[in-house]
């Protein structure tokens, strides 16, 4: 192996331990009442600080799509849909401003369409950070949502998924989703038509991300899908089914 995808395979099995720690640790959180217990949970504790460390130093001998992909917590959960986790004090741009870097330098292409970049760039909506980290789970293009009104395909989301928490993306998420799908898979988050957000619609296409405001009520398109935010239960049931289709 080269050394990039050797740093790939310890770095996947280290994340496997630290997933299995961690799982245990909040099973004996949950009923420790014993000094026996609690010194295990410190155990455990410092086990996985160890392992903490020891992704932390493998994540800059990664490949950039793969690094920039763990930097994320990306999760590619279906062929439209991703979960990730943007952290404290980083905002939407930046995430964007990484894939431009790394599309740049691999693909010898803009991410994102320049005019574009320089409007979002001055938005507050897309440079502001929360202090706390942000669990994103997004359906990029919901089958059959095409041909809708805006009013139309909120109902759509709402009735298709059976939790009834789903909502449309606002662009800034949507996009910081689309800049995450692409550089890890290559492909578009959108399949290749323009999606609607509460605040106006995105597309992808030879000359990077770039927004159209398609967001008027009483039109409809063909060619415009929509985006939604996938409730907790949905996503546990998409991790569930790629499990048991690797296990098949």
């Amino acid at each position: 192996m080269t050394s990039e995808s050797d740093a790939l395979f310890q770095f996947n099995e280290i994340k496997n331990r630290l997933d299995s720690l961690r799982a245990d640790y909040d099973a004996i959180f949950g009923i420790a009442n014993t000094p026996e217990e609690f010194v295990t949970l410190n155990v455990i504790k410092d086990q996985i600080r160890a392992e903490e460390r020891a992704i932390r130093d493998l994540q800059v001998k990664l490949p950039a799509r793969d690094s920039f992909g763990v930097k994320y917590s990306v999760e590619i959960l279906g062929s439209h849909e991703i979960s990730f986790v943007i952290p404290p004090s980083v905002s939407r741009i930046r995430i964007i401003e990484e894939a431009q870097g790394i599309s740049s330098k691999l693909e010898k292409r803009n991410y994102v369409f320049p005019n574009r970049y320089k409007v979002w760039v001055e938005m507050p909506s897309f440079s502001d950070a929360k202090p706390t980290e942000t669990k994103i789970a997004i359906d990029g293009c919901v089958d059959d949502s095409q041909n809708r009104t805006l009013a139309d395909q909120k109902l759509f989301i709402r009735r298709k998924f059976e939790e009834g928490e789903a909502s449309m993306p606002t662009v800034e998420d949507l996009a910081a989703a689309h800049a995450l799908f692409f550089i890890a898979t290559r492909q578009n988050l959108f399949r290749g038509i323009k999606i609607r957000t509460l605040n106006g619609s995105l597309f992808f296409d030879n000359l990077g991300l770039g927004m159209d405001r398609f967001s008027l009520d009483w039109n409809r398109f063909a060619d415009v899908a929509a985006a939604s935010y996938l409730p907790p239960g949905t996503v546990e049931r998409m991790r569930d089914d790629k499990m048991n289709g690797r296990s098949a």
